[in-house]
């Protein structure tokens, strides 16, 4: 059979006839692509926040947060205060929920949700495919 590029939305799928992964999509199976495609998003910009915060470790450690101040006649580098009035040392203290723990966190519950939908998925699929469909 053709391998085809048409997955995982198969209703646009020019091979009908040939591709093995063309199955009528069903209730459940709607369901749960709508519920991937719901955690791949989620997923997706759990990934923008972990970039992020490792652009902002780079600034904050290139001292773009941190100003030179005149200290007994000498001069120093201070790290610069947030809104807050907090000392930026680290991507939360520059931009609130870049906590790099939390965001690993969520990465692998949203990688292992979205595992277990696809289990799910081709759970169905091989029903389907059991059935003649």
């Amino acid at each position: 059979m053709i391998k085809c590029d048409c997955y995982p939305n198969h209703e646009i799928c020019k091979n009908k006839n040939t591709c093995e992964f063309w199955i009528p999509l069903n209730q459940k199976l709607k369901q749960l692509n709508q519920q991937i495609s719901y955690e791949l998003n989620i997923l997706e910009s759990l990934n923008q926040r972990k970039q992020d915060y490792f652009k902002i470790l780079d600034e904050i450690q290139d001292g773009v947060y941190t100003e030179i101040v005149a200290i007994d006649g000498r001069l120093k580098k201070l790290p610069k205060k947030n809104v807050r009035g907090e000392v930026i040392l680290k991507p939360e203290d520059v931009q609130v929920g870049l906590n790099y723990n939390t965001i690993s966190q969520e990465i692998r519950d949203t990688e292992i949700i979205i595992h277990e939908l696809r289990i799910k998925e081709n759970n169905i699929l091989k029903i389907l495919k059991k059935r003649g469909y």
